[in-house]
């Protein structure tokens, strides 16, 4: 037994030892497996810190610029476009070439006027017998002239004494008449009222037995004889004014009218014995002036064959000008013994000297630009230069996108470049890029725009919280492409995000009050927030507004 028993008790420990063995294997295995997910946390950990931490800025004291951007082209502040004025077709004889610096006068291409020549020696000949035809009708016109004017004078005269027979009447006999009427109804009116207050005085006289009965009937009496006699003239004058006035007056305009007539029936006569000649003298004159009107319209035409620039500018053919216009345009350059049509667009006379950027805003944008602020262009030709400007005309009425895009509507805005040191390099049609400069924040409290919300009227940032989110109002004022003032709402150093953050994220809570008023709002009796009602007696009520994030 005691040899066997060390084996005996050799035989478990060796077991005992195998399996306490792997025990420790998989505990050091689990062990290794913990630290190992321990170590892929933390760096997750980590590695979301550093995206969340990338995420939030801080509210700074800044200054910025509002500016917004817009392509376009350069184009000549005076540009004049010079067009055929010869009325049928014409050929080029002669003309300049294209691209050369011209001065005002200085001929810039002829047409070819043998045919003119030809039509005006053929017109100034019918001119000539036109003229002789005319001398002599104008002679036996001015004979009848003379003859009619004797009797014309005569029944002028009759009209002129009827017109004034009428004046006197209406001016004279009839106010007069007026007058007195009006003076009878005075002391109609007058007595009438002397009598009622003797009346009402025999009454009491009656009463008391100072007058008879006799008395207060004779003067009672005479009361009714005056309201007769009220009545009476009152009727006088209705009957003057209207009968009597009428009557008159329709007699002397009737004898004006006469005498009108009588005049009117002269002049007929006149007319009459003056029609022939006058006709014939009419139809002269109009040769005259048709034979002549072709002879000044020939020699216009001559002289305008040979076209001279209406300015100093660079000549740019019209088909290069059309060719940029319009991308189908096939037309070569003009040339000599080439035909130009009527009106056809010859050459542009752009003034080189001043270039404007003519470039398209945003309708959304154009209520904040004026004339007179200040740009900085880029010109796609000239790589890093950058021209200073400034803004001189905005359109009037928006553009729209084209077919391309329907929806889109646009200003135009002009801006005259300072293009000192570079003269002789800009070219009208360049491709360009202007930055509009619309205001400088100094020293303003500003975040990025991108932290800027808004729900309803009220506009908000998120600022972290216990590894969360939670709104906060702010007031914002003006804004950049990229900064965003703040006037309320939040402080130097406050931490916001710079992303709409994900739903898990967001603390949900009701907007605070002592934080909406901070920024002027308030909530209304729904709970809902609302601009707060303006001072008493200003103007304005509450009203909501929308804002997108960006500005």
């Amino acid at each position: 037994m005691t040899h066997h028993a060390p084996v005996l008790a050799a035989r478990p420990t060796s077991r005992g030892f195998a399996k306490t063995a792997a025990l420790a294997l998989v505990l050091l295995a689990g062990a290794g497996g913990t630290t190992w997910y321990m170590m892929n946390q933390k760096a997750s950990d980590e590695s979301s810190d550093a995206l969340q931490t990338r995420d939030i800025t801080k509210a700074s004291i800044t200054s910025f610029v509002v500016s917004t951007t817009a392509s376009g082209e350069l184009q000549a502040l005076k540009q004049i476009e010079v067009r055929s004025p010869i009325e049928e077709q014409a050929t080029l004889v002669e003309i300049i070439d294209e691209g050369t610096t011209v001065k005002e006068g200085e001929v810039l291409c002829k047409f070819n006027t043998d045919n003119l020549e030809s039509e005006l020696d053929t017109e100034e000949a019918d001119l000539e017998s036109s003229q002789a035809a005319l001398f002599a009708a104008e002679n036996a016109y001015q004979i009848q002239v003379t003859e009619n004017e004797s009797a014309i004078r005569d029944a002028e005269l009759k009209l002129r004494l009827a017109k004034l027979t009428l004046e006197q009447w209406e001016s004279g006999d009839r106010v007069m008449k007026l007058q007195e009427l009006d003076l009878n109804i005075d002391e109609a009116n007058r007595e009438l009222a002397r009598l009622e207050a003797k009346h009402e005085k025999n009454i009491d006289l009656l009463a008391e037995g100072f007058i008879s009965k006799d008395q207060y009937d004779q003067d009672e009496l005479q009361l009714v004889k005056a309201r007769a006699r009220v009545e009476t003239v009152k009727l006088q004058k209705k009957s003057y004014i209207d009968f009597e006035q009428k009557k008159d007056r329709e007699q002397m305009e009737s004898d004006v009218q006469q005498a009108e007539s009588q005049l009117e029936n002269v002049k007929a006569q006149n007319e009459i014995k003056l029609a022939d000649k006058a006709a014939d003298r009419a139809q002269q004159n109009r040769r005259v002036v048709r034979d002549q009107s072709r002879v000044d319209k020939i020699r216009q035409q001559i002289e305008a064959s040979t076209i001279k620039a209406p300015s100093d500018g660079m000549a740019i053919y019209g088909t290069t000008i059309q060719s940029s216009r319009n991308m189908w345009n096939s037309n070569g350059p003009l040339q000599i013994g080439q035909s130009v049509y009527p009106n056809q667009l010859l050459f542009g006379l752009p003034d080189t000297s001043k270039l404007v950027a003519e470039v398209r805003v945003h309708e959304s944008l154009a209520g904040k630009i004026s004339k007179g602020i200040k740009a900085r262009v880029k010109i796609d030709a000239l790589p890093g230069a950058v021209l200073n400007g400034t803004v001189t005309e905005i359109g009037v009425l928006a553009e729209s996108g084209g077919w391309r895009d329907p929806n889109l509507r646009e200003y135009t805005v002009k801006i005259l470049l300072d293009g000192k040191g570079y003269e002789g390099s800009l070219k009208p049609s360049m491709r360009c890029e202007a930055e509009l400069l619309l205001d400088n924040v100094d020293d303003a409290l500003s975040i990025p725009v991108a932290a800027v919300f808004n729900e309803g009227p009220v506009r908000f940032v998120y600022s972290p919280r216990n590894g969360n989110f939670v709104r906060i109002p702010v007031k914002t004022g003006r804004f950049s492409d990229t900064d965003a003032e703040i006037l309320a709402g939040l402080e130097a150093g406050q931490s916001v995000l710079l992303r709409e953050p994900n739903a898990g994220e967001i603390v949900n809570e009701p907007w605070e009050q002592a934080q909406l008023e901070l920024v002027g709002l308030t909530l209304d009796e729904n709970g809902d927030p609302t601009r707060m009602a303006p001072p008493a007696g200003g103007p304005g009520a509450a009203q909501q507004t929308s804002f997108q994030q960006g500005g």
